[in-house]
């Protein structure tokens, strides 16, 4: 897969894509971002945080039935642990993952950064830094070789 080249902001873009730019600021805002979502959402009833734990849920499961275990960083600390516990949950399954897998994963994604928007914009300051920080997040979760668990590669053992 050949890496298209971002122009004038290719220093900025490659720093963006480093494993710790992803650690810090994609993960970690990712974290900071659901938690101030859920409490402003359970701040204004419990439906709207029971919709946003739903979604959680789906999300982590989604990406760890069919992401993390295609993922060459299986069962080590790569997405805060994620796939320390998704090793002991699951088997390991051979890179490679079907278009529409991908656009479920993509789109489920979508659907709860659409959810952490809408509740982190009921302030305008907060409004402002998820705002900022989704492009990041974003660009940071893009490895500059493509995606482990979507191109077809060697089996691993199970």
């Amino acid at each position: 897969m050949q890496r298209l080249n971002p122009g004038p902001f290719e220093p900025i873009v490659y720093v963006i894509q480093t494993p710790a730019f992803f650690r810090i600021v994609g993960l970690g805002g990712f974290v900071l971002f659901t938690i101030a979502a859920l409490w402003r959402a359970a701040a204004h009833g419990a439906t709207g945080l029971l919709l946003g734990l739903i979604l959680l849920a789906a999300l982590w499961l989604e990406a760890s039935v069919s992401v993390c275990r295609r993922c060459r960083h299986y069962g080590g600390w790569h997405c805060l642990g994620q796939a320390k516990l998704v090793a002991r949950i699951f088997r390991p399954l051979p890179a490679g993952l079907a278009s529409w897998r991908a656009l479920s994963h993509f789109g489920l994604a979508g659907l709860y950064l659409a959810y952490v928007f809408f509740w982190m914009w009921h302030s305008a300051f907060a409004g402002i830094l998820v705002t900022l920080w989704m492009p990041l997040f974003v660009l940071s979760a893009i490895p500059p070789g493509g995606f482990s668990w979507r191109a077809p590669g060697p089996s691993r053992a199970a």
